[in-house]
């Protein structure tokens, strides 16, 4: 007698909830299952890669990596947002859940009277059985039998709506009838013949009475919405049509704003041009569902306002001109005995009206005119605006320096928990040397270096000196658990006293900001509350990432040199990325002044192309260093290959073939063709579906890709594979994990929880694959436990791509590391080289133009460059 084996496999359990989808896998050898803890662990993987059913569960850490998946649940709204591309709907496909919604139809009724609003909704599937008979819901699904299915997005709208407990009254009403309609659900006669509108946006328009005297007035998309938006006395607001009624009723949210602007509908005086130019210092304080930020850029120029600035002549004495910064390029001369006695007249005002003019006199011109004290501009009634001399026309304000400049030697603190190498040492120096002299710096050694502990050495320095309170780290907020986790390893001193201004529970106070040792904070976050922190006198103000203030006009950059501060640096490997006059913007924040004017930087240094005089104008303020400079004898070695090169596969050829036959014209279009063209040098899969499982052997460069992870594979090391296309990590994703049964992390731009990513990577020993977008993981990640770096498709920047590589190749790597680029020929389609090739030779070409980080990289020089000899041209 012959038994049958007992066949083990991997299953997948999903169970709708009320919230979402709970995924849960288990094991299951003959009649016994045994559920599986999530994620897997390494072991388990090894066991399970080649079960049946293994790659449901790489569909599953898909979701885990792109963040979809929270808590084991998948949101309900995360559902439907994998519907809206191929990736998302195949993995939803592999975890069995239905990826086409069934179509219902339906009636909304309302049981009670339109105050009360108890609503119901009835649906039914198209043979007209009632849903709610034959199966029970569970959020956004149905469960009939053994069957799920899945809700049109819109009828889960409905349904979400119905259950909003915030929602009441004819506000919910006319929001389930309109999303009734919407989803094509019946509705009753009462409801069919009451129209309720529910206004849930608003403009604002300006009256202007007189120059000292405005009027806003909200106003809606028709006079009757407008009627309802301000008729406050009112709920809802009826009019007749015929036999039926067009009700108005206000959402809760714009009801708390409306009846907030009425308190300031009408304002006068010098609250006018304050209005203009920032109309959340006049508005009551709210969150307003408008953006003020727009309507004020919309409405700027209806009332002239003269800012007076300096100039300065060539015997250095001061004229003063004005100018209305949102009107006519034109300025006007200005009598300083005028502007005093201006001023005098007003001693408390920032803005005066006189002779049918608005002059904005600020606290340092009064300083400056007046001779006043340092405490004297407290007598100003209010200091509405973080007005700043911008510098860009003129040198309006720079800053002096003070202090020895006797260089001394600094001993490191005590509390510092590392070995500073020699150049970490001396950039220690350099920073305290900088604040002793009363200097601001730009820190810009090249990635990898290790900048954040230098700085972290500075600031408990500054804290054994009492002079650490309070200073702000203004960073990208993806670089906050970074510095929070390097800060307890190297100085947990210095975490006693440390605050992360974020999120909608901030403190919304300076007095209680100022008493933290340390404010971390994103550079939007202080865009938004530039009034609240610029009230703070911080000792010093530190900018990560800094390239992130390098436009000189944006507010994020506005903001932070309008804030005070005793000691300023900014840190930055890429100071310059498309534009030198991103290092002016940088500077005039680190050495305002130093420089010149924007327009005298133009002249002086981007028309001359003068690199050499600007190296020499910022060294006092600029230090830089290189891995090749500093630590060629204490880094493993670099190794960039030669390229593999390899013919494309019949399938590639046949479809690029099928692309250049369609003759496309005009620069966006042929850049899209680019980007296909390496898409589908990536895997045709990414382009076509259908060849999403076309076996490795088929495609020359996925096999070539194989063998070379099976060289590291075989020396047990990991390797880092950047692509920038989601695509293709998809694709290479699954086909690792199915042949080496290994987890295969993914950070791209979705990623939200990169460093616990890497500290897994990191921790895990032995062989190991991690898949990257370079933009998303090019800065704030140190994965050093990988030496091994593949290029899998280039990015239109090489310093882009050395930020990439420095991922592995810093401070903390111990073997040499490998840097490997694969390149694809079809000389039949592309015998000017394929997109691939020209990409390479171009962007090696340039490799050390990007190590010169003072040097503007034009990357649409390049795409220009591939396009022209590939043959196509912009207008053919």
């Amino acid at each position: 007698m012959f038994f049958k084996r007992k066949q083990i496999e991997m299953k997948v359990i999903t169970t709708p909830t009320n919230d979402g989808i709970q995924v849960e896998f288990v094991q299951k050898n003959g009649r016994k299952e045994t559920t599986l803890s999530l994620p897997l662990s390494k072991e388990q993987i090894e066991q399970s890669y080649r079960l049946p059913g293994f790659m449901a569960y790489v569909s599953w850490e898909e979701l885990v990596d792109s963040g979809y998946m929270e808590n084991g649940i998948l949101s309900y709204d995360s559902y439907y947002g994998l519907l809206q591309y191929d990736e998302g709907r195949a993995a939803l496909h592999s975890l069995l859940l239905p990826v086409e919604p069934t179509e219902v139809t339906g009636e909304l009724r309302l049981a009670s009277t339109p105050d009360q609003a108890e609503l119901t909704l009835k649906l039914m599937t198209k043979d007209g059985s009632n849903l709610d008979r034959v199966g029970t819901a569970f959020g956004a699904m149905y469960r009939i039998d053994d069957q799920l299915l899945l809700l049109p997005p819109k009828v889960y709208e409905l349904k979400k709506a119905l259950n909003r407990e915030e929602l009441i009254g004819y506000q919910k009403i006319g929001i389930c009838q309109q999303l009734a309609l919407d989803a094509g659900i019946a509705l009753e006669n009462f409801l069919e013949n009451e129209t309720y509108n529910v206004i849930e946006s608003y403009e604002l328009d300006i009256k202007v009475h007189a120059p000292d005297h405005i009027e806003v007035i909200p106003t809606g998309e028709s006079e009757e919405e407008t009627y309802a938006l301000n008729n406050l006395s009112q709920p809802v607001t009826s009019f007749k049509n015929g036999m039926k009624r067009n009700r108005f009723v206000r959402s809760e949210n714009i009801s708390e704003d409306i009846t907030k602007l009425a308190a300031k509908r009408h304002i006068t005086g010098e609250e006018v041009p304050l209005f203009f130019e920032n109309p959340s210092a006049v508005l009551p304080e709210h969150d307003y569902h408008i953006d003020l930020e727009l309507f004020s850029k919309r409405v700027t120029g209806i009332i002239p306002i003269q800012h007076i600035r300096p100039v300065y002549n060539q015997e250095s004495k001061i004229n003063w001109f004005g100018s209305d910064e949102n009107g006519p390029d034109e300025t006007k001369a200005y009598n300083p005995e005028f502007l005093k006695d201006l001023m005098e007249q007003h001693p408390t005002e920032q803005y005066v009206y006189h002779a049918g003019e608005w002059f904005y006199l600020d606290p340092i011109m009064r300083k400056a005119l007046l001779d006043l004290p340092e405490d004297e501009e407290a007598g100003l009634s209010k200091t509405f605006t973080l007005d700043i001399r911008d510098n860009e026309n003129e040198l309006e304000y720079q800053l002096a320096e003070k202090g020895s400049k006797e260089y001394q030697p600094f001993p490191v603190p005590n509390g510092l928990h590392a070995t500073l190498f020699d150049h970490q040492f001396q950039g220690y120096q350099w920073l305290c040397h900088l604040k002793e002299q009363g200097k601001g710096g730009l820190l810009a050694d090249d990635m990898g270096l290790g900048k954040t502990i230098q700085v972290i050495a500075f600031l408990l320095r500054e804290k054994e000196k009492n002079r650490l309170k309070p200073t702000l780290i203004v960073l990208p907020i993806a670089l906050i658990e970074n510095w929070l986790d390097e800060i307890q390893k190297f100085a947990p001193a210095l975490k006693e006293s440390i605050y992360v201004h974020k999120g909608t529970s901030r403190h919304k106070a300076a007095e209680q900001i100022a008493q933290y040792e340390i404010i971390l904070t994103s550079y939007d976050t202080l865009k938004i509350d530039q009034l609240i922190l610029g009230k703070i006198d911080f000792q010093s103000i530190i900018c990560d990432e800094a390239q992130n203030m390098k436009s000189h006009s944006s507010q994020r950059s506005r903001a932070l040199r309008a804030m005070k501060y005793e000691f300023r640096l900014a840190m930055t490997g890429t100071p310059v990325e498309n534009s030198l006059e991103e290092l002016w913007s940088i500077m005039d924040f680190v050495q305002p002044g130093a420089l010149g004017s924007l327009r005298e930087f133009r002249r002086n240094y981007i028309e001359t192309v003068d690199y050499e005089g600007l190296l020499k104008k910022i060294k006092p303020y600029y230090l830089r260093r290189t891995k090749a400079e500093v630590l060629d004898d204490r880094l493993p070695k670099k190794y960039i290959h030669d390229p593999f090169y390899i013919e494309a596969a019949d399938v590639q050829k046949q479809i690029s073939q099928t692309m250049l036959q369609t003759k496309e014209t005009g620069q966006i279009a042929i850049l899209n063709m680019l980007t296909k063209l390496r898409q589908l040098y990536g895997h045709p899969g990414v382009l076509i579906k259908d060849y999403e499982n076309l076996s490795y052997k088929d495609i020359p460069k996925v096999q070539a890709l194989i063998e070379l992870v099976n060289d590291i594979k075989a020396k047990n090391e990991k390797v880092l594979i950047f692509t920038e296309f989601r695509g293709l990590h998809s694709i290479l994703k699954r086909l690792f994990m199915s042949m080496y049964g290994i987890s295969v992390p993914v950070i791209d731009g979705n990623t939200k929880n990169r460093q616990w990513v890497v500290k897994q990577f990191n921790s895990e020993p032995g062989f190991g694959i991690m898949l990257l977008s370079p933009k998303a993981a090019g800065v704030g990640l140190t994965i050093t436990s990988a030496n091994h770096v593949i290029h899998y498709t280039r990015w239109w920047n090489p310093a882009v791509e050395n930020q990439a590589t420095d991922r592995a190749y810093r401070i903390g790597q111990t073997k040499d590391v490998s840097v490997y680029h694969l390149i694809t020929r079809d000389k039949h389609n592309f015998p000017q080289g394929t997109v691939e090739e020209l990409m390479h030779v171009l962007l090696e070409s340039k490799r050390e133009l990007a190590e010169n980080v003072i040097i503007p990289f034009d990357f649409s020089e390049i795409q220009s460059m591939v396009m022209e000899k590939m043959g196509m041209t912009k207008e053919q």
